[in-house]
């Protein structure tokens, strides 16, 4: 298996010929759109054989672009017919923003000095200087990465890397996590026992509520001019995502390398959140806009990269289920898990990593080996704040440059 990384480069150029070939695959994806829509066609072997030689004869650019507009087209389509299973509403799709997207044949580049070479038509290219910093070459001088596609939209340019995942080693331990709003909370287990733990997720709920009152203030205060309402919104949602995504980096990269020293297994829940009718509106909108996808995503790939095993598992009833005895709660639940069958008592989110835990033994015969299941040992432990744990080397800075922390 392999893992992929993007790697983005901010870039203005004075090139007409560049702009006119991301105007030309517009059009090459969205007349692929409308072919593969009139004769039903959902594979790209299929769709080049209907359209390859009219949009051949018909688009004078580099004609490795054309399977690339096939391959977008269809990614396109496919979001389209999912939407329509789902009985949404969905118009007929068309790519309106501006791209270009080239395979690694495609395009030349220097891993060295970021010289790139972008094909127009035949033997004619745009040269352009991409800025490359510290990060970017840490990838790109080394050779286990590959390089994959490149997409080029105004204002910057996006190169794929890849290269084959290490293999996944034999879990000694494990670290069972219960995804709340303001911290990863659960246990940590090997054949020696096991502990509590919590791991804050940097006060990125506090952040997302401030960033929300601002740009409420902000859309009453210019709601007679909608032009600068939206960039100033637009400007608010990109600073607090930058915000939100660096902490969550800091904490994603403190755990795997947790887990790594410890050759643990994460183990996390399989969350899928829907807005529910007996929820209210600022419910439903916190529920949105907790970033439960990103810190998994992150942990994920991180992991893929470390070799670190990741085990997910369904969170039903985690929090309401008994670890010891096995019986459900079917009230609500405060803070604290009290079972009225045996008396076993403890903090709603500690007591479903347990069971989060519980779950993945039942299901890993490797797991079960190096991991001592005993939930009693932990009825007057304290929980161990895993971030101290996690900070121990040295880490990226707190916050992105000109933003100041609240």
């Amino acid at each position: 298996m392999d893992v992929h990384r993007s790697l983005v480069f901010p870039i203005r150029w004075d090139a007409p010929s560049l702009d006119w070939v991301l105007s030309e695959f517009r059009l090459l994806v969205n007349e692929s759109i409308r072919v593969a829509l009139r004769e039903d066609l959902r594979s790209r072997a299929r769709l080049a054989r209907a359209a390859y030689q009219v949009l051949s004869c018909g688009h004078a650019v580099y004609k490795q672009y054309i399977p690339s507009a096939f391959e977008v087209a269809l990614a396109v389509l496919k979001a389209h017919r999912r939407r329509l299973k789902r009985t949404k509403r969905s118009s007929v799709p068309y790519m309106r923003k501006l791209m270009l997207k080239a395979e690694n044949q495609s395009y030349r580049l220097d891993r060295e000095t970021g010289r790139l070479r972008i094909p127009v038509r035949g033997t004619e290219g745009v040269q352009l200087q991409l800025p490359l910093s510290e990060w970017h070459r840490s990838f790109l001088s080394d050779p286990a990465w590959g390089l994959g596609s490149l997409t080029v939209v105004p204002g910057k340019i996006i190169l794929v890397v890849r290269r084959e995942a290490p293999k996944a080693y034999e879990p000694e331990g494990a670290i069972a996590l219960d995804t709340n709003e303001d911290s990863l909370d659960g246990v940590v287990a090997s054949d020696e026992g096991m502990v509590p733990a919590m791991l804050p997720l940097g006060g990125v709920r506090q952040i997302q509520q401030t960033h929300f009152r601002r740009r409420r203030r902000l859309a009453a205060k210019k709601a007679g001019d909608r032009r600068v309402m939206r960039r100033l919104l637009n400007r608010e949602g990109r600073r607090e995502r930058s915000r939100v995504r660096q902490r969550l980096h800091l904490v994603s990269k403190g755990l795997v390398q947790f887990a790594k020293n410890g050759q643990a297994a994460i183990i996390l829940e399989d969350l899928t959140l829907h807005g529910a009718r007996g929820r209210s509106h600022r419910m439903n909108r916190r529920l949105s806009s907790w970033p439960r996808r990103e810190i998994h995503r992150q942990i994920e790939y991180k992991t893929a990269l470390a070799g670190v095993p990741v085990i997910k598992v369904n969170p039903q009833w985690t929090s309401k289920t008994c670890p010891v005895c096995g019986a459900r709660r079917r009230d609500r639940v405060g803070q604290v898990f009290v079972c009225l069958h045996c008396d076993w008592e403890m903090d709603r989110q500690i007591n479903a990593g347990m069971n989060i835990l519980k779950t993945a033994l039942a299901s890993n015969e490797a797991l079960a080996r190096a991991v001592r299941f005993q939930p009693g040992a932990l009825r007057h432990d304290v929980v161990s704040p895993l971030y101290d744990l996690v900070r121990g080397g040295p880490s990226a800075r707190d916050e992105p440059s000109g933003v100041e922390r609240c």
